[in-house]
């Protein structure tokens, strides 16, 4: 709808679902692409470091576009000036792919305190998109040549939102996005690009 509406700002996916679904045709469902990606932002790896009082850790330092992480990490293919996706404190991933989504916080690994995490595929939902070969593999990016700090979302046009809409049998002019964006149009008082 972006593409054909002149949408302010301030009008979120959720308010056009519940517009449309109160005007016209039943958002049944809102699917967020990257909604599980929130504070999750791509990462260069600058150093790889033997981790002081772990065999199987290293400590890196990752440059995440405003700042400079210092980050524990056990990933097997950890390497310097690899781009990463790391999810910074406040994040929410799963642990090893598995369980319920945790928080990222602060933490003090073996004595190192660690200011974030670099994310494996399942750990972050793109376990598809990014399949691993080895167990403890992280998602190496660099092939994608990113810029560091870009929100992982919007580096792989995940920020986007998808609606599943049921159309009814008499609004045949719903059934296609320009016929959408029209009546979209006059519900939100919005123009038409």
């Amino acid at each position: 709808l972006k593409k054909y509406l002149g949408l302010p700002s301030s009008i979120t996916p959720r308010d056009v679902a519940q517009k449309l679904t109160l005007a016209t045709v039943e958002v049944e469902s809102i699917n967020d692409l990257g909604g599980d990606l929130k504070d999750v932002v791509v990462g260069k790896i600058t150093t790889v470091g033997k981790h002081p009082n772990a065999d199987r850790l290293k400590v890196c330092t990752v440059d995440v576009g405003s700042e400079k992480l210092t980050i524990v990490c056990g990933g097997s293919n950890v390497a310097e000036n690899m781009l990463v996706a790391i999810a910074k404190i406040g994040a929410r991933v799963r642990w090893h792919g598995e369980g319920e989504p945790v928080e990222i916080k602060e933490a003090a690994l073996r004595g190192v305190n660690s200011y974030g995490m670099i994310c494996g595929a399942d750990e972050i939902g793109l376990l598809e998109r990014f399949p691993k070969k080895e167990e403890k593999e992280i998602v190496d990016l660099t092939d994608l040549k990113l810029k560091p700090g870009t929100p992982l979302a919007e580096a792989l046009k995940l920020d986007d939102v998808i609606f599943d809409v049921q159309v009814t049998s008499n609004r045949p002019d719903a059934y296609c996005m320009v016929g959408m964006a029209i009546e979209a149009s006059a519900i939100l008082e919005a123009p038409l690009l």
